[in-house]
């Protein structure tokens, strides 16, 4: 009986130091034309346990953990994207210091973290408007991966976690019926634009034309060159979901 206390007093110990949960996020507050912004930048991770650390597992099987023991179907979904989002934080990191073996790993970990959450996502009808938050979230993972991808050419799991995201933000438009579309608008924001979907023709679209994940493609160019900012980071300015801006921004904060 000590034993068993003694472990799990360890496990909370380590969960303590992961500082899992949710993705160093970095937000400002604007306004234009009347409609509130926020700027959400990931940061590359900063916490006690890395991708090269070996308590890492460990980190991601608290994680788990907690998604398990998250009954209500949103909020799962909600923190799996913010997981995953904790996982590109931790690429940030690795690519930083050109380490690639740990950054392929978190973006292992990153696929296996989208397949869970589209396993998830099935439990949801249509018309789901709780996940439009996870949603806006999962295009900025598009974003960011989309101009690691650009920036590191030679690393392969870039390329599948980017088209992995596009992949799962597929199936979020089909239980939301929303579509946010990725405008570049001044000093090379991204300006995520909402527009609703027909279910029906949506359907239709995906029975009958689905884009296989490997053929999706970033368009290479150099002005997309130019657009890449240092350190791997971006600044993606979305709508947030109402009520959330505050939480992100204690998020970033903390």
């Amino acid at each position: 009986m000590r034993k068993k206390h003694i472990l799990l007093g360890g496990l909370l110990l380590i969960a303590l130091f992961c500082g899992f949960g949710t993705a160093a996020v970095q937000d400002n507050s604007t306004k234009a034309y009347g409609v509130d912004f926020v700027t959400y930048d990931i940061m590359p991770f900063d916490g006690t346990i890395g991708a090269d650390s070996p308590l890492y597992g460990l980190k991601v099987a608290m994680e788990d953990l907690d998604e398990t023991f998250t009954f209500n179907g949103t909020q799962r979904v909600e923190k799996q994207v913010d997981h995953a989002q904790l996982r590109i934080a931790e690429v940030l990191k690795e690519l930083e210091f050109n380490r690639t073996v740990p950054a392929e790993r978190a973006l292992e970990l990153y696929r296996q973290k989208l397949n869970m959450t589209e396993k998830s996502l099935t439990l949801f009808g249509s018309n789901e408007t709780g996940l439009l938050h996870a949603q806006e979230m999962i295009t900025l993972h598009q974003t960011v991966l989309e101009n690691l991808w650009l920036s590191h050419p030679d690393i392969p799991g870039l390329f599948r976690a980017y088209n992995n995201s596009l992949s799962l933000g597929q199936r979020f438009e089909q239980k939301t019926a929303m579509k946010f579309t990725r405008i570049t608008g001044k000093d090379n924001k991204t300006i995520l634009k909402t527009e609703r979907l027909d279910l029906r023709e949506q359907t239709r679209i995906n029975k009958n034309n689905v884009i296989p994940v490997e053929t999706i493609v970033p368009e290479r160019n150099e002005d997309r060159e130019k657009t890449k900012t240092q350190k791997g980071t971006i600044d993606v300015t979305i709508t947030p979901k109402p009520g959330n801006g505050e939480e992100q921004g204690k998020k970033g904060q903390g």
